[in-house]
């Protein structure tokens, strides 16, 4: 409960700001494909997951195209496993990345409307970033294994967005790095994710 009154603290007072292109903060929520290598005879699942984000871009001087910057995520995947026989088991995963996010692209369009006896002007925003970088996880589970469970473990993300003023749409992949998901083993944790995103 105590996490949960936290969380919700750190959320309302991320969403006090302006939203302003570059210097956005917003939730994130998709859905997830993907698990852990070494259990042989499980498919990868997955379900949902869902994220706290704050980015900061640099701005191409005069204008206000954000052009690189950094972007960091509170991010939760939930994955299911089966084996087909009836068996099957969880993941809740929780990671910290941290990104660097490049624009490929950007354009802005305006339109003038008269509403009653004033002239309106509305912008449109487009933006298409490339983002990779490290995280640091943690991770349970009910699964059973003869090894010994490390929950905390290092990792590497990347993907691509897409925004429409507020709204971004989010396609990344990530994958564990440290060896031995379980020790001993050669487990990994991977997957990706379709996910939307509005900022504040």
């Amino acid at each position: 409960m105590k996490k949960l009154l936290f969380l919700s603290l750190c959320l309302f007072i991320g969403l006090q700001g302006v939203c302003q292109v570059g210097e956005s903060t917003g939730l994130e929520f998709g859905f997830v494909q993907g698990g852990m290598t070494g259990f042989p005879g499980y498919s990868n699942g997955g379900l949902f997951s869902g994220a706290i984000f704050k980015e900061f871009m640099a701005r191409k001087q005069g204008t206000n195209v954000p052009t690189v910057g950094a972007e960091f995520k509170l991010n939760w995947s939930y994955y299911s496993m089966d084996n087909g026989n009836g068996n099957s088991f969880y993941m809740n995963v929780y990671t910290l990345p941290v990104t660097f996010k490049a624009n490929l692209g950007s354009s802005w369009t305006y339109q003038t409307r008269k509403e009653g006896d004033e002239l309106k002007t509305y912008s449109m925003f487009r933006a298409i970033y490339l983002y990779a970088g490290p995280e640091a996880g943690y991770w349970q589970t009910n699964a059973t294994h003869p090894g010994t469970l490390n929950q905390v473990f290092g990792g590497v993300v990347g993907g691509i967005q897409i925004w429409i003023n507020r709204f971004k749409i989010d396609v990344y992949g990530h994958r564990s790095i440290s060896p031995g998901t379980y020790t001993p083993g050669n487990d990994y944790i991977q997957g990706g994710a379709l996910a939307f995103g509005v900022a504040f």
